[in-house]
């Protein structure tokens, strides 16, 4: 997206249009063989690593090993704007509809509380914190995960699962934990798992229409990976080929390359990408479509359903499972992103930030 569209954009946000975040969702082809840096920033994080990377209209935001958390405006050179003071610690970024959300940690224990930030304030350079789901009492390892799609929040508390939404500021389900069963959150279900002798249990629950689906599978191996992707059960155990299971008919895919070294979920939960030690990897949709991934490890983002992944050499870019090269070369690379609204990649290596066209 050019200057004067994102310009056109907060005008009408200004003018009271409160949907100007979301208004603009064109697809981004990639059609050359070689990726183009357009701007390379100096970071604020010198000394530190980068672990997050992503933006939103003309503001790209970081967050270091430090708990440092940075914006960017590429309106004003990519002026930075510390968003922490020296002895503030965030843990974790997400971007919803129209704010920053950070976690933070208690300076004086291991408790972690929820900032927000208005992203209209922070590109008129105001940094106000306003405190969210302030009825939570956590500490950082009972924190389990955020989802960008549906800007919610799970952890453990109380002895209950509990899924909070960051743009309604409230509790939305709660879950008896049982200390016999494991569990992840995935595409708005709580799935639960459980070893028996020979056998493993899996149940998916849905919130939003109360049902509760049951399956059982035949081994004791260790689940190493359980995830929903549009309607389908993705199961990995170790020593074992990944399996797709159709929530709906019960049918099963054997993805047959064994355990994914490396497995991502894209934001809006519609596919995934598994990479696997033969040399390949997998987008898992409704399909399975396979692409050449020869090189040890990737960093991941995503941009409107197509995956990104750059080689942690930083030697190629796979978008979408086809491979594009670079036209610089980065040293070590730490972290990838995006930027949904400008379609902007960014490659953050040591000291300095890579803008992408």
């Amino acid at each position: 997206m050019s200057k004067n569209e994102i310009a056109a954009c907060l005008l009408n946000r200004e003018l009271g249009d409160t949907q100007s975040f979301n208004i603009l969702e064109a697809n981004k082809y990639w059609s050359s063989d070689m990726l183009i840096k357009k701007a390379t920033i100096p970071t604020f994080h010198q000394s530190a690593s980068l672990i997050w990377i992503s933006g939103r209209l003309n503001l790209i935001v970081t967050l270091d090993s430090r708990g440092r958390v940075v914006c960017y405006d590429a309106f004003r050179d990519y002026k930075s704007l510390c968003l922490t003071s020296p002895s503030e610690h965030v843990c974790k970024c997400l971007f919803t509809e129209s704010d920053l959300v950070l976690i933070q940690k208690s300076s004086d224990n291991n408790s972690i509380f929820f900032i927000r930030l208005s992203l209209a304030d922070l590109q008129a350079d105001k940094v106000q914190k306003i405190r969210i789901l302030e009825d939570i009492k956590i500490c950082l390892d009972n924190f389990i995960e955020f989802n960008e799609k549906s800007s919610t929040v799970f952890f453990e508390a109380n002895g209950s699962l509990q899924v909070w939404s960051l743009q309604e500021n409230c509790l939305l389900h709660s879950f008896p934990k049982s200390p016999d069963l494991k569990f992840a959150y995935s595409s708005g279900c709580l799935i639960y798992w459980q070893k028996n002798a020979n056998m493993t249990s899996i149940g998916v629950i849905n919130p939003i229409t109360h049902s509760c689906k049951q399956l059982s599978l035949v081994s004791d191996n260790e689940v190493c990976l359980c995830d929903i992707v549009q309607d389908q059960l993705v199961v990995c155990m170790n020593g074992c080929h990944l399996q797709i299971i159709d929530l709906n008919t019960c049918q099963t895919r054997y993805l047959k390359k064994g355990t994914p070294k490396q497995y991502f979920q894209m934001t809006n939960c519609e596919a995934s990408v598994g990479i696997f030690n033969d040399g390949t990897g997998v987008i898992i949709s409704k399909e399975l479509r396979e692409f050449r991934a020869i090189n040890k490890g990737y960093w991941f983002a995503d941009l409107f359903g197509k995956s990104i992944l750059c080689s942690a050499q930083g030697m190629e870019i796979i978008i979408d499972g086809e491979v594009h090269g670079i036209n610089f070369s980065p040293k070590k690379i730490q972290q990838i992103g995006c930027n949904p609204d400008t379609q902007d990649i960014y490659i953050a290596e040591k000291g300095v930030i890579h803008v992408i066209d």
